[in-house]
């Protein structure tokens, strides 16, 4: 995959994790922890996947389901801790 996985959260611990799962599984993956650097980040180039973690507060959440809507970016709002991540990344990447 060429487009990278784009990830944010609030928990560095639970950030690194992620990064360390989907570069482990062949993504290409970058994550964001601040809203300014994320929205600057979806708006310079391609993106295959927004994933959203749960620690992430309800206006943000909203504003990027918003925005990811509005210019096609998929996004996975995902609950379901690590051992379910990559299952749930990919069966969002096939269902685009």
């Amino acid at each position: 995959m060429s487009e990278p996985i784009v990830y944010f959260g609030r928990n560095a611990s639970i950030m690194a994790l992620v990064h360390h799962q989907l570069r482990s599984a062949g993504h290409v993956a970058e994550g964001f922890m601040e809203d300014a650097p994320l929205f600057a980040r979806l708006e310079s180039g391609p993106t295959a996947l927004l994933i959203l973690g749960g620690g992430v507060e309800e206006g943000p959440r909203q504003e990027l389901r918003t925005f990811c809507s509005a210019r096609g970016i998929r996004l996975l709002e995902h609950f379901g801790g690590p051992d379910q991540l990559l299952e749930n990344v990919r069966a969002a990447l096939a269902n685009g």
